[in-house]
């Protein structure tokens, strides 16, 4: 497809020219003070992506803005010392339409989800599940990719994973993909009672064959590299439309997710975004392990999933 976004370059020419026939996306840093994250939301500012407003301690974000030599001169600062007063005043600013995604920074991941997402609060939306997303672009790989979920839930059951799936085939198709390729990762292509997880990626493939989940193909149980490797899957003798050619690689736990997005962003070097979807707002979240140049790109893949909801 010419129109598909295969790589982060042009994510970010995708998301200006969206910005040319709407406002730029209004973004809320959540403790500011993060040297990494303040640097990286000013440089999307100072690049016409995003509009921001920061949210923590004053006196620490222009110490630590001035430390980095950063302009905050035209940024708007909200001076809120505790970590809970930071995630009031976020949520308060999304609820009145302020903001149109959200940017972690010092704070941690479990104390911002359990606060801002509580019911009342109304950042959930409907009965979607929220999820974490993350997308890699490598030189081996000839298209982004996609895996879920590294970061929220811990032990996906099939109604879980249903929801991981509709969250990541929606973000594929912002991307251009229109009927991306959804691989159940396991250990293994074959079902065996003994490890569940292949019968779970058994019964949602078999549901997609049976028109139960449309817009995308799934095959499951597949092992990562019959998943990605084309030779790989031919040798095996696995034959389907995912086999090789995954847009989407959907893990079977948190621990497997978390290991795989470390992995692909330490040794394996890969450019990497990170943000959670599935609420009224996406949120950037990037991995502490990660370069500033990935923060960067979180920033942007948040801000266009954002621009796409508008």
């Amino acid at each position: 497809m010419s129109d598909q976004i295969k790589t982060f370059d042009r994510l970010v020419s995708a998301t200006k020219r969206i910005e040319t026939s709407k406002k730029r996306a209004r973004a809320a840093l959540v403790g500011a003070e993060e040297p990494s994250y303040l640097k990286m939301t000013i440089r999307a500012a100072e690049e016409g992506l995003i509009e921001p407003i920061l949210i923590g301690p004053k006196n620490k974000i222009e110490e630590n803005a001035k430390a980095n030599d950063l302009d905050l001169s035209s940024l708007q600062i909200i001076d809120r010392d505790s970590k809970v007063d930071m995630i009031i005043e976020t949520v308060k600013l999304v609820v009145d339409d302020k903001v149109d995604f959200i940017i972690r920074g010092n704070i941690t991941t479990g104390l911002m989800l359990a606060r801002m997402f509580e019911r009342p609060n109304g950042l959930r939306v409907r009965k979607n599940i929220l999820s974490h997303l993350a997308i890699f672009e490598h030189e081996l790989y000839p298209r982004l990719l996609i895996m879920s979920d590294g970061g929220v839930t811990v032990a996906p059951n099939i109604d879980q994973k249903l929801g991981i799936i509709l969250n990541s085939v929606r973000v594929a198709n912002m991307l251009g993909v229109e009927m991306p390729r959804v691989a159940m990762m396991a250990a293994v292509e074959v079902i065996y009672t003994a490890m569940p997880v292949t019968m779970d990626g058994a019964v949602i493939s078999k549901m997609q064959d049976k028109g139960q989940i449309n817009n995308c193909y799934i095959d499951g149980p597949l092992s990562m590299d019959v998943a990605l490797v084309p030779e790989v899957a031919e040798q095996k003798g696995v034959k389907s439309e995912v086999a090789g050619r995954a847009d989407i690689i959907i893990m079977p736990n948190i621990e497997t997710g978390n290991a795989t997005y470390k992995a692909m962003s330490i040794f394996a070097k890969a450019k990497t975004a990170s943000v959670i979807v599935g609420g009224k707002v996406p949120i950037a979240l990037s991995s502490r392990c990660d370069t500033t140049d990935n923060i960067f790109n979180s920033l942007v893949l948040a801000s266009f999933i954002a621009l796409n909801d508008k």
